[in-house]
């Protein structure tokens, strides 16, 4: 079996503890040397002087939730110029020849010597720090939503039909009225003059939706959940001040991703977090779009094939460039409007469509991240046999609306 490093780390990482297996060739054969350390800072820093004792040359292990962080950290502290490898489990797994009485860092140590699994794409600081709230950001919008929408069921448990009247409850005019209802005091006529805009030749409609029965419990509840809704956007304000600090060194990169419409500052921010800007970390589009997730899953056995879902893969840039697909099928005069629509009568599945779209959107971005120029998306031209389908698909229309029609090519001008 060849030997791509001579000396080579396995690291099994726990909670508590991490399992370091050292391989080394001795005579013929290989020698194993294994200790076990606890994950606390001192500990850590021990395991790498042992490491670069013995030479080590890589590193491997697994990753295991946000238990390997810490390792990481003191590896790139302590062992720089040492190469390490995160390697996905699901790799280890598939490799024959595993026995359930091998010590999985021994194992693992030697995976990674005979190069029999590849290391998987590891941020560095300054984007795993980005990564980190551009990910908090998504979870603090979530509980926003989540407060909205208790808001509201607030209201209609108390007949209060604010939704009905007000397109956007919580804008200027519905979040006054929600703060009067919270305080109390105000007849619904009263409460409807705060309207503003548009909504103020609405007043009579708003004052019968605010005719309801609010209870003091209720009017405390609501209180509650707007301080609450108060400090989730507050929070969010100050991690988009932060994302933008973090974002200034990829101010070139954002704006070419402003080109691919229509993604904005969040959604670059995000894709700039997970993918990064250098796109040789990929190699090719179709390992950065198997990477995110979009990738088909396969499944044959005996020359059949089976239904599978799509492989796992980076949920959070997954499942924002699935909103962004979302968005362009909706914009006019939009290429991805028109893909779609292609997309949808092939498939005749939404959801399959719109994933299709999904991943031509990061293709896109690798190419734009990677070439450094927008080349705006263009649909391949129909095959001849493409053609020849839509021909006959009309004239069998035609022919069932009772027409015969003969066919005959258009003559060309010069």
């Amino acid at each position: 079996m060849e030997t791509l490093f001579e000396v080579a780390a396995g690291i099994d990482v726990h909670r508590d503890t991490a399992v370091v297996s050292i391989r080394m060739p001795r005579g013929r054969r290989e020698s194993v040397e294994t200790r076990t350390f606890e994950t606390f800072r001192d500990d850590l820093d021990a395991m790498c002087v042992w490491l670069r004792e013995h030479n080590v040359q890589v590193v491997g292990m697994e990753s295991t939730g946000v238990y390997f962080k810490p390792v990481l950290l003191a590896l790139r502290r302590n062992l720089p110029e040492r190469p390490v490898w995160l390697v996905n489990a699901a790799a280890v797994k598939q490799v024959p020849g595993r026995k359930t009485d091998v010590n999985d860092s021994a194992w693992l140590s030697k995976l990674v010597m005979h190069g029999l699994v590849r290391p998987s794409f590891v941020p560095d600081e300054a984007q795993e720090d980005l990564r980190l709230l551009t990910r908090h950001r998504k979870k603090r919008v979530g509980e926003q939503s989540s407060c909205k929408n208790r808001l509201i069921k607030v209201l209609e448990t108390a007949g209060l039909k604010l939704s009905r009247v007000c397109t956007d409850p919580f804008g200027k005019t519905g979040r006054a009225i929600i703060t009067a209802l919270a305080e109390g005091g105000r007849s619904p006529e009263q409460m409807a003059e705060l309207a503003v805009g548009s909504l103020r030749n609405k007043r009579d409609e708003l004052a019968r939706a605010l005719a309801g029965d609010l209870s003091v419990t209720k009017r405390w509840l609501l209180q509650l959940l707007l301080d609450q809704l108060s400090r989730v956007e507050a929070d969010i304000a100050k991690l988009d001040a932060k994302i933008a600090l973090l974002l200034a060194p990829h101010q070139d990169d954002v704006a070419l991703l402003h080109q691919v419409r229509p993604i904005d500052q969040v959604s670059a921010a995000c894709i700039i977090a997970e993918m990064g800007s250098d796109m040789s970390v990929f190699g090719t589009a179709k390992r950065a779009a198997s990477w995110a997730g979009f990738a088909p899953g396969s499944h044959e056995s005996a020359g059949k094939k089976r239904d599978s879902p799509t492989r796992k893969g980076n949920q959070w840039l997954r499942t924002m460039l699935v909103q962004i697909a979302h968005l362009a099928i909706r914009m006019k005069d939009s290429p991805w409007r028109a893909s779609f629509a292609r997309l949808l009568r092939g498939t005749g599945s939404n959801k399959k469509a719109i994933f299709a779209i999904a991943r031509r959107l990061c293709v896109t971005v690798f190419h734009v991240l990677r070439d450094r120029v927008y080349r705006p998306y263009l649909p391949p031209p129909p095959t001849e046999a493409q053609q020849e389908r839509a021909k006959r698909r009309a004239l069998e229309q035609l022919r069932g609306l009772g027409y015969q029609v003969a066919l005959a090519p258009l003559a060309t001008t010069t």
